[in-house]
């Protein structure tokens, strides 16, 4: 190496080499035209670090060289273990996940030991430097070779920043995510792990935010409906609200039509409510002989044919969207768990202001994820966990790879709400979180273990016998008490179960799964005893439950203030993901390809106006939380 450009290309080869090999590994993919960008940018940082890989003598060189190269290998390792456990990329934004991640040391090795050859892969350039580098000589950067080396790297910073132009104004274009728009998925995609962790860091540090789109659009109510609205100045607001972004999201919110009231409002008005955010359920655990009660649940009641989980930073993603209405990102989040911000449209609020009592049960850390702080602002003070008491009454522990039991955490806390006259009661479950090991010492491994999966699969179905068998432990309560007619139910997953492989999940599938959409493909349980069968084909998702549950419960609520919608109202349904491709009753769109697949004809403009208003929800979610807006609006 002893040539000016002889260790840009090494280091060139090298960051190729990282960028490929993870862009496959988790994407699947290379050839595409974030390749083009990739090699550009790892051009750029090869420069980059050639500079400061010669500032002293041979030895200190290498010494540098090892250095960056540990840094980059660790980078990439990092990021593919961090991305296996939470099938989300790190972000600076919201460091706490990795304090969460240390805390599934055992999930992790597992990880580790099953992904070994590829994390082998991520080693072979820093062992290959460290068998040869006594034979390398690294020189001492001149002067001259310095000029050389800015000029190239100014060069190639603006070859870069002409290519990014080109289709600059179209959705998701690397001008827009360079420049604009917020999406780490499709910036990775696009750029490389290296440069879309750069973006993220230098957005962490100096605050980036899109801009809301609004558009000359007016609400468009009808004189013969009733919507879902409260009665708020709008006008007043934005004449006396000084920050001009604060004011943008005031014209946003008048502009939005409310959804309509319709004839399901009010239906499950006066009646207890449980609500389940089911760890890892899918339609794929569904079974009239594995499962049968939560296939029962599926099959009667409200029958949500169209529903998705799209996954945003694991469970604390899947919670938030479906308690809050909004769409989760790493700094709307990170602000959630401080516990200040104002939800009045929440569930536990709500209802706690009609009278009812408020409950909140979790079979794991209390802490986890901060629900010490988020459970008040949800409206539930009666939190019992595991390390705030429930250890006492319940094994909290990890057994032989079983997580806690779902069922004997029904079976210690029915009794603490079974007398309350009016309850709304939130369950945390965790028997369905992976790893998913089948073992003689698996609960439910006879119901299971001749079941012809591999053992991946048959441990993942029989947490969710175990998540089954809670739910028909639950409503044999409510049935004993006398209170299930007047009891609804409402059971959601997370997310899909990541835990298993694309391959595992189709096997237990009845149908071929993408990795893109279908994966996250599932069921939503609304029901109750007495109501007929109801099919919806509307397309939804987490962010829909809260709106709809409002809907049915009549209670009042501003549909306009929450991003997801009633999906018993003729508001045509959208299921937003984490990298800003979106399915909707016309169509599905994939922001990494940019391309719209339709299912009936739509305007010219709709992709256009799909997409912006999926951007908005972004920002808007995020100012909602940020600026606490709700306790602005809403004074009491």
């Amino acid at each position: 190496m002893k040539k000016p450009f002889s260790l840009i290309i090494f280091y060139f080869l090298v960051i190729v080499y990282f960028e490929i090999c993870y862009k496959f590994l988790i994407f699947g993919s290379i050839f595409d035209i974030g390749l083009f960008y990739i090699v550009m940018f790892s051009l750029l940082i090869s420069t980059f670090f050639t500079f400061f890989s010669r500032l002293g003598n041979a030895k200190i060189n290498r010494k540098i060289v090892l250095l960056i190269l540990l840094f980059l290998t660790l980078m990439f390792v990092g990021n593919f273990i961090y991305y296996k456990l939470f099938s989300v990329p790190f972000t600076f934004q919201i460091t706490s996940m990795v304090g969460q991640a240390m805390k599934f040391m055992n999930v992790m090795f597992k990880i580790i030991w099953d992904n070994l050859f590829s994390i082998f892969l991520f080693f072979l350039p820093i062992t290959w430097y460290i068998w040869k580098q006594n034979k390398i000589i690294i020189t001492k950067i001149y002067y001259f070779e310095k000029k050389s080396l800015v000029i190239f790297f100014t060069v190639i910073y603006v070859i870069i920043t002409i290519f990014l132009f080109p289709f600059k104004n179209r959705d998701y274009s690397p001008f827009r995510l360079y420049w604009k728009q917020n999406s780490l998925n499709s910036a990775i995609k696009t750029f490389g792990l290296l440069t879309a962790e750069r973006l993220d860091l230098q957005r962490s540090i100096f605050k980036f935010e899109e801009k809301i789109e609004l558009t000359e659009k007016k609400a468009e109510e009808n004189a013969n409906y009733q919507y879902n609205k409260m009665d708020i100045d709008w006008t007043k607001l934005i004449k006396e609200e000084k920050d001009s972004s604060l004011k943008t999201v005031y014209s946003y919110f008048q502009n939005e039509t409310p959804t309509k009231k319709n004839a399901f409002t009010g239906m499950y008005e006066g009646k207890n409510l449980i609500f389940i955010l089911a760890e890892s359920f899918n339609s794929i655990a569904v079974s009239k002989e594995l499962t049968p009660t939560l296939y029962e649940l599926t099959h009667t009641g409200f029958q949500f044919s169209n529903y998705y989980t799209p996954i945003f930073l694991s469970t604390t993603g899947g919670e938030f969207q479906a308690m809050t209405g909004l769409v989760p990102s790493a700094d709307t989040l990170d602000e959630w768990y401080k516990g200040k911000v104002s939800l009045p449209f929440s569930l536990g609020n709500s209802l706690r202001k009609l009278g009812y009592q408020t409950n909140a049960f979790h079979d794991y850390e209390a802490t986890f994820y901060n629900r010490i702080e988020t459970m008040p602002t949800l409206g539930f003070n009666n939190y019992f966990a595991c390390l705030n008491g429930m250890e006492k009454e319940m094994n909290c522990e990890w057994v032989n790879s079983n997580a806690p039991d779902d069922q004997e955490m029904i079976e210690i806390t029915y009794p603490r709400y079974q007398n309350q006259e009016k309850f709304m009661t939130y369950y945390i479950t965790m028997s369905g979180h992976f790893p998913y090991i089948l073992s003689e010492k698996t609960r439910n491994y006879e119901k299971v273990k001749d079941l012809p999966y591999s053992d991946e699969s048959k441990a993942y179905l029989a947490t969710q016998i175990d998540l089954d068998q809670a739910l028909e432990l639950l409503i044999e309560n409510l049935r004993k008490e006398g209170k299930l007619d007047d009891t609804v139910i409402c059971l959601v997953g997370d997310h899909y179960p990541y835990g298993l492989s694309h391959e595992q999940i189709n096997e237990l599938s009845t149908y071929e799964r993408d990795e893109q959409f279908e994966i996250h493909h599932s069921n939503l349980i609304i029901w109750n005893n007495d109501t007929k069968p109801v099919v919806v084909d509307k397309v939804g998702s987490q962010i829909d439950i809260l709106p709809t549950l409002l809907n049915l419960f009549g209670i009042e609520y501003d549909s306009r203030m929450l991003i997801g919608h009633d999906l018993l109202s003729d508001t045509e349904g959208l299921a937003i993901f984490s990298d800003m491709s979106w399915i909707s009753d016309s169509g599905t769109y994939h922001a990494t390809t940019k391309t719209f697949t339709p299912k009936k004809e739509v305007k010219n403009n709709y992709v256009t106006e799909k997409n912006r208003w999926v951007n908005n929800s972004v920002t808007i979610s995020k100012k909602i939380i940020t600026n606490d807006i709700y306790r602005k609006i809403i004074k009491n």
